[in-house]
């Protein structure tokens, strides 16, 4: 994680899952992982295990401890709904956004359809957050489009801000 971000559209970053697999062909050329990879075996390191996806419990609280509100991307090395995140593990990092509702969440996903399902029942609590901006990656139509149908299914307000642009939902 980190308090200050170089990531133009964002102020911090907020890692509570680490590493990920390749889903689509917008995955090709992954920023995360190719910095992740570089740390493998470095001990010590966050990436010591480099791109493989672990949890990482130790961080959920960190934005409850930043006082200043700030534009967070949540998971800038993950993707919290990869398959072997359990809900559990979803929900609490969601609850997490809840409480510390004085900033705002950028969680952006490729798998859009476990979103929807997610904030359909067990994340219902969350979707309608206005702090919480709920976006998939669009990288083609074969691969975006569909994402951006399973958002539109969602139960998320009727306007939603995603990614500084605000849709019609």
């Amino acid at each position: 994680m980190s308090s200050n971000s170089s990531i133009e559209w964002t102020d911090a970053t907020w890692n509570p899952v680490r590493g990920c697999t390749k889903i689509s062909p917008g995955c090709r050329h992954c920023y995360a992982e190719t910095f992740a990879e570089r740390f493998r075996g470095v001990k010590g390191h966050p990436y010591e295990q480099g791109f493989d996806l672990r949890l990482v419990p130790e961080k959920l609280a960190e934005p409850l401890r930043w006082k200043t509100p700030k534009m967070i991307f949540v998971n800038s090395m993950s993707d919290l709904f990869h398959d072997e995140v359990p809900d559990a593990y979803i929900v609490a990092v969601a609850k997490v956004m809840v409480a510390a509702k004085w900033h705002t969440y950028q969680v952006l996903t490729k798998r859009a359809a476990r979103l929807r399902e997610l904030l359909e029942s067990k994340l219902e609590f969350a979707a309608r957050e206005p702090n919480i901006w709920w976006g998939v990656s669009v990288e083609d139509r074969k691969y975006g489009v569909p994402r951006i149908a399973h958002l539109q299914q969602s139960p998320l307000q009727s306007s939603s801000c995603l990614w500084n642009r605000c849709w019609r939902i």
